[in-house]
């Protein structure tokens, strides 16, 4: 059998076998950008965690679907997916509610005084709050572009969206989070 070595991640076409440290370091490394990517799209922590347990079980079982590519962007792939198959099932939309910054920031490094905390706090749910109010495909793409620094391709490769559409997306969010803040706050986003 034709077997290839891509990351320290072990496949072998017509099935695959991994081994288990690799699956830990996969989870160890990406898994609290895909936690915070998932609440912010699922806006509970709870659904966020069934959203990771449903995502690292289907990494496991598709990872013979892995061709090669970037493991994180794969991996947001399985999320977003994982994602419009439970928001699908939930037919009913929720209120965005970025609380899990202020845990994220409250983590952070100790180096900063409370004050500078509080302020990195506020900025992070000023922005995920006023994120909250862009349409679906603008919120995906610009919380993957600006948050998680994705390119393009991989946006574009995860959400299923052609990679014009992509850039219209994320150009277009960003508009409408500058017109936000400058009714919000009277200042300009980046």
């Amino acid at each position: 059998m034709d077997t290839a070595e891509q990351g320290g991640y072990t496949r072998r076409k017509g099935g695959c076998t991994v081994e288990t440290h690799a699956l830990d370091h996969i989870y160890r490394t990406y898994g609290a950008d895909l936690y915070r990517y998932l609440f912010s799209l699922a806006a509970s922590p709870q659904a966020a965690e069934d959203l990771m347990q449903d995502t690292f079980y289907k990494a496991y079982v598709y990872l013979d679907s892995y061709d090669n590519e970037r493991i994180k962007p794969w991996l947001f792939k399985v999320a977003y997916h994982a994602f419009i198959d439970w928001q699908r099932k939930e037919r009913r939309s929720s209120p965005y509610e970025p609380a899990w910054m202020e845990q994220t920031a409250a983590a952070g490094p100790a180096a900063k005084s409370a004050e500078q905390e509080a302020l990195a706090r506020e900025e992070a749910q000023s922005w995920f709050r006023l994120l909250g109010k862009l349409t679906i495909n603008k919120r995906h793409a610009v919380l993957l572009r600006d948050h998680h620094q994705l390119s393009y391709q991989e946006i574009a490769d995860i959400t299923g969206l052609s990679l014009a559409s992509v850039k219209i997306n994320i150009h277009r969010g960003r508009e409408e989070l500058r017109q936000l803040i400058q009714q919000t706050y009277g200042g300009d986003y980046r």
